[in-house]
């Protein structure tokens, strides 16, 4: 009796057992007929595809995958759209999406951590919409341009006073994980050079070290802790030295050297080859719009020969900054320290706009006086080899 009962539990026990280390994410989409939804795992090194499912009428789904020893994310994507998920155990998730795309609108249950990220991740939508929406209007006055920066720095202290709670109250968590490396258009919401924003990553770097140490997360939040320690102890430094003005090798050009949009350094010197206008310019300026549309003609018309724009902003906002030179074709710097900064010193910039024409070999050639005078200028230099 006792083996013929073991004999019928035993299938029973197999299934259970292999269902013990898994997690599950099940649910719903409306009108997805025909589409296919993708499981993917957000890894450290990149996204992963574990399965796909082609969706039917009903719109059903249905992945699993082993657990992992530490909280890990997943996302669902279909199209362009997609769902963060966070799993740290062998929980089963359900997400319900009442239409597409699919993050604009879903409901998610069983997993406290996932329901963080979508209000999180609905915060971000917000934000970059409000840039987005920022970015398509045409500014024609300074006034103009002053309410939309302090529209869109409204926007931003709301995403982080809705954001900074799921840090502080469980700075170990996947949600405030997920919180510290949301971006926009590439560039981190929290800035890792402003205290007031990395002491928030440094927090959470903390709280993994301290409940997770052996987890890779935790390993690179260590890495990125020590990086934004180390720039803030040369920045001390730096302020403490007396100013030095980077040189290039070339006798007549003084070298440049700042962040573009995505925080990679780009260097005046590193164009050698090509004919390069170097651009002193503000986009708050009322002349600003008109101005770009010149340079980009020629940028246009000469770059394929050789040509680059190297323009310098000294807007003091940088997120004013940031939103008009999103789509600008050619290099686009900031410097943080505005009219006081070394290049604009060095170069003897005393008005806005400011140009100078530098030949193949790193050469200052001329302050340009008039935009009309630059194609023959260009044309010039680009015919010497």
């Amino acid at each position: 009796m006792i083996k013929k009962l073991f004999l019928i539990l035993l299938p029973a026990l197999l299934v259970s057992s292999c269902h013990r280390d898994e997690f599950h994410i099940k649910g719903h989409i409306a009108g997805s007929e025909g589409k296919t939804l993708y499981f993917e795992a957000v890894q450290l090194t990149g996204t992963e595809l574990l399965d796909s499912a082609r969706l039917s009428a009903d719109g059903t789904f249905s992945f699993a995958a082993p657990r992992t020893p530490y909280p890990e994310f997943y996302r669902l994507r279909l199209d362009n759209s997609y769902i963060h998920l966070a799993v740290d155990s062998t929980e089963t998730i359900t997400v319900e999406i009442p239409g597409l795309p699919i993050a604009a609108d879903y409901r998610v249950s069983g997993s406290n951590e996932s329901e963080k990220i979508r209000h999180i991740a609905a915060a971000g939508n917000a934000l970059k919409g409000a840039i987005e929406k920022a970015s398509r209007q045409r500014i024609t006055s300074t006034d103009q341009q002053r309410r939309i920066l302090e529209g869109l720095q409204d926007e931003v202290r709301r995403y982080k006073e809705s954001v900074i709670p799921y840090i502080t109250d469980a700075p170990a968590s996947p949600a405030a994980y997920f919180a510290i490396f949301q971006q926009v258009n590439g560039l981190d919401i929290f800035d890792r050079t402003k205290r007031e924003d990395y002491r928030y990553i440094l927090t959470v770097a903390n709280a993994y070290n301290t409940f997770m140490p052996e987890s890779p997360r935790t390993q690179h939040l260590y890495r990125l802790a020590l990086a934004i320690l180390q720039n803030e102890r040369d920045a001390r430094q730096e302020a403490d030295k007396e100013p030095q003005i980077p040189v290039a090798n070339e006798v007549s050009l003084i070298d440049i050297a700042l962040p573009d949009l995505y925080g990679k350094i780009r260097r005046l010197s590193d164009l050698k080859g090509k004919v390069v206008l170097l651009d002193f310019s503000a986009y708050q300026g009322k002349y600003s719009p008109d101005y770009n549309r010149a340079l980009a003609q020629l940028h246009k018309k000469y770059h394929r020969q050789g040509f680059e724009i190297y323009q310098v902003s000294i807007d003091p906002n940088e997120n004013l900054w940031q939103v008009s030179a999103d789509n600008l074709p050619w290099i686009c710097v900031r410097d943080a320290d505005t009219t006081r900064s070394r290049a604009v010193l060095s170069y003897n910039v005393q008005s806005l706009p400011t140009a100078f024409l530098i030949d193949r070999e790193s050469v200052l050639q001329q302050r340009v006086a008039k935009l009309s005078d630059l194609p023959q200028a260009i044309e010039k230099l680009l015919r010497q080899k």
